[in-house]
């Protein structure tokens, strides 16, 4: 599934980067032209350190340019789920990562002057049942008392003041989210590399990697080669075992799918989402949405198809599903229709670290990487040049293949029926 998306539809000007002719030598080869990539090569070339950043296609072609838009707080667990698991002094750590992660964010579109349509106006989580809700109210408890942070509970009767729609139960609103245009910001970031001295090369597959006997990393590609001194693996969801085998046995990709309206009028859409809030509601198999810059709704979900007649039914029913929240959108056009795969690890959490083998990598985002990837490709830079401040709660040791890997198109697809299942019932 590669159709158009909206993002590239409306992104500001695309620039067209030459593939690797001939051969190059680096500090640092980064494979992945996507936020974790071009941010990795940002904050290295900000220290001095040369950079290459090699793309199979083009600057953020895969999930940097294909997302929702939405830079949440948090992670794809609960914060009360990760005290559990994690302890709640690591899991404090985690909350302050990920509201750091945004800052970042804030702070590279300033010094860049990135044109993104960048806002911070928070995040609505809508309940889908009253079940739903109780939970929301109890997530509220745990993070007043244990992170000593602030969320806002709305019941059914005060969703209007939000959101124009009957279809939710209730809604938890963290107003530290934000969002943006993900595409010109991918852009963005990627002009900043190049101004910063780092080097960008498009069209241009990995296809081999090796070090040499002065333990040189080389990695080969259909016209040349890269030498370097450390080399990054930043690709996500996208990684094949053809690039690196145990990292791409460690990931699940999954496919999520979006459509865009027609510009509708500007009173319709404040009225539908009044405070320009990122939205998703609280079903496994979520819904996510929210306003575009020039007046659009764009909604999400999840997808995954085998031939044309079923992805025409994806789109179909993730279109059904918007008129199911907002029923007055009837008659709007939808105009773009496009799909991207998200990454997961085994924990569902991201993965950052360094294999034995010397390579660095960070990924597995589980949609969340519109925040979280920015600020890992910072750390993985401290990483190299030795100036990582402290710990990261995030970082692996070892790298655990997922077990029956091979199948997992087949286990996602019944995953999805189970989840499917659990929604009705919850």
């Amino acid at each position: 599934m590669d159709l158009i998306s909206v993002w590239e539809a409306t992104a500001n000007e695309i620039k067209k980067r030459p593939a690797l002719m001939g051969d190059e030598h680096s500090d640092v080869v980064i494979i992945g032209g996507g936020y974790t990539g071009l941010s990795t090569a940002y904050h290295l070339q900000k220290k001095g350190v040369k950079t290459i950043v090699l793309e199979q296609k083009k600057v953020g072609f895969g999930g940097s340019g294909r997302n929702g838009g939405q830079v949440l707080t948090g992670f794809i667990h609960k914060m009360s789920d990760l005290k559990k698991s994690k302890g709640l002094e690591t899991a404090r750590k985690m909350l302050k990562m990920s509201l750091d992660s945004i800052d970042l964010i804030s702070d590279i579109i300033k010094e860049n002057n990135i044109s993104c349509d960048f806002h911070r106006n928070g995040q609505i989580i809508a309940a889908y049942k009253e079940s739903h809700l109780d939970h929301l109210k109890k997530e509220q408890e745990v993070l007043k008392r244990d992170f000593d942070y602030e969320v806002t509970i709305l019941d059914a009767d005060e969703v209007p003041t939000e959101l124009e729609t009957r279809f939710y139960k209730g809604a938890y609103i963290d107003t530290n989210s934000a969002m943006f245009h993900p595409y010109n910001y991918a852009l963005g970031l990627a002009e900043a590399v190049e101004r910063n001295g780092g080097t960008i090369y498009e069209k241009t597959e990995a296809l081999k990697i090796e070090r040499n006997a002065q333990n040189k990393v080389i990695v080969t590609t259909d016209n040349g080669n890269v030498i370097a001194d450390e080399i990054v693996i930043a690709t996500n969801a996208y990684t094949t075992e053809k690039l690196h085998r145990t990292i791409a046995r460690t990931i699940i990709p999954i496919d999520s799918i979006m459509i865009a309206t027609e510009p509708l009028p500007q009173e319709l859409v404040e009225t539908l989402i009044k405070k320009n809030r990122a939205v998703e509601d609280s079903k496994n198999l979520l819904y996510y949405f929210k306003r575009t810059g020039d007046n659009r709704i764009v909604f999400g979900g999840s997808g995954r198809s085998a031939n044309r007649r079923d992805e025409n039914r994806l789109f179909d029913n993730l279109h059904a599903g918007m008129l199911r929240v907002f029923p007055q959108l009837q008659d709007a056009r939808i105009e773009y229709r496009w799909g991207g795969k998200v990454g997961f690890t085994r924990e569902f959490l991201p993965y950052i670290g360094q294999l034995e083998d010397g390579t660095y990598f960070a990924y597995g985002y589980a949609g969340h990487g519109a925040s979280m990837s920015t600020l890992l490709g910072k750390v993985i830079a401290e990483k190299i040049t030795r100036n990582q401040p402290e710990p990261n709660p995030l970082e692996v040791d070892e790298l655990r293949p997922i077990p029956f890997h091979s199948q997992h198109a087949r286990i996602v697809s019944l995953m999805k029926y189970y989840y499917k299942f659990l929604d009705s019932i919850s």
